[in-house]
């Protein structure tokens, strides 16, 4: 089998990328796997070809994200499949290896991606970065505890022109926020002001007491059962993004106001540190799932773990094992005030001994180094310096990715 690995070059070989994708994830809508393919550029993928064949795809987006509030330049990860006559073949891993070094050459120093199996991704260095929240509730349950009422009020925006009104809100959300993607236009149309299937979505803003659009949501709705008495429709929440406590609450008191609404399905918008938890009279009644979501891969520890606050001012001296990627391995001497950080090699001994995908769970803020120990993620060598890289890795908000890609 004489396979070569490189990207794509032209329309008919993005056709085939395409069609790798649409066969992998069951795509059956023509129209769909287009939309997916016309996202992608050629340059950004990275494919095995048996001939004129894409057997194996993968593809990058160009991602710039925020990390604990802080702009890094990251790889969206996407389209990553193999066709069946080609698996157990070690394509994956050649393709995968490839990709990660355009990254590294384009200076992307992490790869993050949305998991179909994370025993996948675990076996080539990605650790678990952020999990994926829904609640599912009916809005005459979530009663907000005793609290100011909102000042200002929600109304619906026409979708035209919408998004210059709530991007600016995102932006200001995201900024301090940790692993949010600055969103790029077509993140927009393709995600939450999408229509989908005939269905529009609406976008409601809340505009405090001096007329100042402070948060939004974006939701569609439809008639479960069209024959049923009572409350029989179906809000789905698509976006949303608040700017401080009184948006938050008034944008929770438009969706309960919704009586016609038997069930609102709110999925993978919020993080684990979400206020509204605290601000229920029964908070049960949201019916919290959590699941594992976005993976990290730390592409280049060297230039890669500068690019982030961190919560501490201190130094640890960290063993790093990485099979995939070579320069990845060794001793690093960490150094941070909390703003500045330096990462060079050492031959000291190592406070820590970890895999690569443990360090992408610290440098995520997903779970701390007191955890990683006793889940047998890492080694430590004194118990001072688990104190120490908790504090040192702490993020300011949970770990989140609002998007799909």
């Amino acid at each position: 089998m004489d396979i070569e690995i490189r990207p794509c070059r032209d329309d008919a070989e993005m056709k085939g990328y395409g069609d790798v994708v649409s066969y992998v994830f069951a795509i059956n809508d023509v129209d769909e796997i287009r939309r997916e393919v016309k996202m992608v550029r050629p340059e950004w993928t990275m494919c095995a070809f048996d001939g004129a064949d894409v057997v194996s795809s993968f593809a990058t987006f160009p991602f710039n994200v925020r990390l604990n509030g802080a702009v890094v330049s990251m790889g969206g990860v996407t389209g990553v499949g193999t066709m069946p006559g080609y698996r157990r073949r070690g394509l994956l891993r050649k393709t995968m290896t490839a990709g990660l070094e355009a990254m590294e050459e384009r200076g992307q120093a992490y790869a993050i991606l949305w998991a179909s199996m994370g025993a996948i991704y675990q076996r080539f260095g990605y650790g678990l970065a952020a999990p994926h929240i829904s609640y599912t509730f009916d809005p005459k349950d979530v009663e907000l505890l005793p609290g100011p009422a909102p000042l200002g009020r929600c109304s619906l925006v026409p979708l035209d022109g919408a998004l210059n009104t709530i991007r600016p809100i995102y932006d200001a959300y995201a900024g301090p926020r940790n692993l949010l993607i600055d969103r790029p236009e077509f993140l927009w149309n393709q995600g939450p002001l999408r229509v989908r299937d005939k269905t529009r979505p609406y976008v409601a803003v809340y505009w405090n007491d001096t007329g100042e659009p402070r948060g939004y949501v974006v939701y569609t709705t439809r008639e479960e059962d069209e024959f049923s008495l009572g409350p029989n429709q179906l809000l789905e929440v698509k976006d949303l993004a608040w700017l401080d406590l009184d948006a938050y609450r008034g944008l929770w008191e438009y969706l309960r106001s919704h009586d016609l609404v038997r069930e609102v399905k709110l999925r993978g918008l919020v993080a684990e540190d979400d206020p509204m938890q605290g601000m229920l009279l029964e908070p049960r009644m949201l019916n919290k799932h959590t699941i594992d979501a976005i993976w990290m891969r730390i592409v280049n520890v060297e230039r890669g773990l500068p690019q982030r606050p961190y919560g501490d001012a201190g130094e640890l001296r960290i063993d790093v094992v990485d099979d995939l990627l070579p320069w990845n391995s060794g001793r690093w001497l960490f150094e941070t005030d909390g703003k500045n950080t330096k990462v060079t090699r050492t031959d000291q001994e190592p406070d820590f001994s970890m895999p690569v995908a443990t360090l992408a769970t610290m440098v995520a803020g997903h779970r701390s180094a007191s955890f990683c120990e006793r889940a047998g993620r890492l080694e430590a060598a004194r118990p001072e310096a688990l104190r120490l890289a908790d504090r040192i890795f702490a993020t300011t908000y949970a770990p989140f990715t609002p998007n799909e890609f």
